[in-house]
């Protein structure tokens, strides 16, 4: 397994820092992300069912969100960079050995199961979207600070707020299954620690689909598109990765 993490870093790294010009560079993300999937299977399930840790979760938050960069042939290095280092750090701080830990071990229903993929893949989508809010933020910080005699710069900037609309209305969509899903699905919140995570989940809902309204209705674009993208993933992040960061790490 250590070999796999290894050579699966390595070709990250490789996707980032090579120049994109050359031929056929995704490949190198492409067999990565091959490699990632086997360390997600071994690290995230097993006989017992899935492994929630906040490791865990990171880890395929990282797996899921290098997906999306891919299907949405995102060649953008202030995407590409950050993605990667959560990759690596994910990648490295899995025990190759680990003991059984049945505390964070739940076999659970397929309607659960159905939750917790819906969830972690709105989670990524969004991610993503952040990412690549920050990337548009400093194309227009160089516009802005730079005199151009073309409409390149503009042309580009709209090609790009056009890709991050489409990412955020494929994420809201996902978070809005999920939450669906878990209206249906989960039948006590408080019980089950994460009341607060279905809060921030709402709260974050309603900025990401107040801002798909404005952009189609209002034609919201640049920095306020950047500030709703940022508030709402800060939300989903503060409601799952912060909790699970003070019932894993603080709490217990």
């Amino acid at each position: 397994m250590l070999a796999i993490i290894i050579a699966s870093a390595l070709l990250y790294v490789m996707w980032v820092f090579v120049k994109p010009q050359i031929k056929y560079i995704n490949y190198f993300a492409y067999v990565a992300w091959g490699l990632q999937t086997i360390i997600c299977f071994y690290s995230l399930i097993d006989e017992h069912g899935w492994k929630l840790n906040i490791l865990n979760a990171i880890l395929m938050a990282s797996w899921l969100s290098v997906l999306v960069v891919l299907l949405f042939k995102i060649n953008n290095i202030w995407v590409k960079f950050p993605l990667v280092f959560f990759v690596l750090i994910s990648l490295f701080m899995i025990d190759t050995a680990p003991t059984h830990e049945h505390h964070y071990d739940h076999a659970f229903s397929w309607q659960l199961n159905l939750h917790i993929s819906l969830s972690m893949l709105a989670y990524s989508v969004l991610s993503v979207a952040t990412l690549y809010a920050v990337s548009l933020w400093v194309n227009i910080k160089k516009i802005k600070n730079s005199d151009f005699n073309s409409g390149n710069g503009l042309i580009s900037l709209i090609d790009e707020e056009k890709k991050l609309t489409k990412i955020i209305v494929l994420g809201w969509l996902i978070l809005s299954t999920s939450l669906i899903s878990g209206v249906i699905f989960i039948d006590d919140f408080i019980q089950q620690q994460i009341g607060h995570k279905v809060v921030f989940s709402i709260l974050a809902w309603i900025i990401f689909g107040s801002l798909i309204i404005g952009r189609m209705n209002r034609g919201w674009r640049g920095e306020k598109l950047i500030t709703l993208t940022i508030a709402g993933m800060s939300m989903l992040a503060t409601g799952y990765l912060g909790s699970k960061i003070v019932l894993e790490w603080i709490i217990n």
